[in-house]
């Protein structure tokens, strides 16, 4: 039965009864599931093309700039080549994968205390901060294709119909750019501060909670029926971005608020703060494996989880 949450401090018994054995588990222990082969190469490194790809943008923007004398259309063209100098080299300066590892947190910090949580303590990953520079980059293509849309739609208006062509593509690129940059603003602000409720996931004895930028999401551990390992198709000069589908019996899995879900639950591991192979290998074993299930919630636990960790970042 699931424990209440409260305020006692995490258990500190091994769930074996003895704590050499089980340091000695912990010790050297392995990722005790392999590297997804969908997921493409598992050491991947800072795309440097980006790099390079930015600095020569901004060397055409600041020349365009420069050359421009005034006239606007030179000016503008530079200042869009300026941004996607920018954009290029913010995507080289976020690492593939997180570095990080799990923190052992009282599962009530977790919610907005309408529902109690399940468990009482559980390991909780953070999603990985977008960061400032990038965010209002996002937000200023957001207002870039924002803006194309609506002068589509003034010129479309004022008798040259054939700007309607492209008002659509213009539409779907800006909404979904806004999305973005308004979720990515939430999850910031969110992620700032231990006073407020993360975005993540967390793991404990009882299931796992997707916590999102809306209602967390719990799901118990026997309602997982599969773990599935897929990835996004890559595109040119990238590689594949892995993701897990958690096969659930949705009768089972629920919100904060009370709603239902779907057959199958989507987490993209490379938005967390730990290595991808660290929430694969967790989320599969402890599906499978009764015995480690029943470490979560304690320090030995996170022990285990650590080590996992290290073993990814090795």
């Amino acid at each position: 039965m699931p424990t209440a949450a409260s305020g006692r401090e995490p258990d500190t018994t091994p769930p074996d009864g003895g704590a050499a054995g089980d340091a000695e588990a912990a010790e050297g222990m392995p990722l005790p599931a392999a590297w997804p082969r969908v997921w493409g190469e598992r050491d991947r490194r800072r795309p440097r093309a980006m790099l390079g790809v930015g600095v020569a943008l901004l060397v055409i923007a600041v020349a365009m700039a420069v050359s421009s004398n005034g006239r606007q259309g030179p000016l503008w063209s530079g200042v869009v080549f300026g941004l996607f100098g920018l954009t290029a080299l913010a995507v080289f300066a976020r690492a593939p994968f997180g570095r990080g590892t799990f923190q052992l947190v009282n599962a009530v910090a977790l919610t907005d205390a309408r529902v109690r949580p399940p468990d009482s303590w559980v390991h909780l990953v953070r999603e990985r901060r977008v960061g400032m520079p990038l965010l209002i980059i996002l937000a200023v293509w957001a207002a870039v294709f924002a803006a194309a849309a609506v002068a589509a739609v003034v010129i479309g208006i004022s008798g040259r119909p054939q700007a309607f062509l492209g008002l659509a593509v213009l539409a779907v690129i800006a909404v979904v750019l806004v999305y973005a940059a308004v979720r990515g603003m939430i999850a910031q602000y969110r992620l700032g501060s231990f006073g407020r409720r993360p975005v993540g996931l967390s793991l404990g004895p009882s299931g796992i909670a997707v916590l999102r930028v809306s209602d967390p999401l719990y799901i118990p551990w026997d309602a997982i029926r599969s773990v599935e390992a897929d990835a996004t198709a890559p595109r040119r000069g990238q590689e594949q971005v892995p993701v897990v589908l958690l096969r659930v019996d949705p009768p089972r899995v629920r919100t904060a608020d009370g709603g239902r879900v779907g057959a199958t639950v989507t987490l993209s591991p490379t938005a967390l703060r730990v290595h991808p192979h660290v929430v694969w290998a967790a989320l599969r074993t402890f599906t499978d494996d009764h015995e480690q299930r029943a470490r979560l919630g304690t320090t030995f636990g996170q022990q285990l989880l650590d080590q996992w960790c290290a073993a990814a970042r090795g």
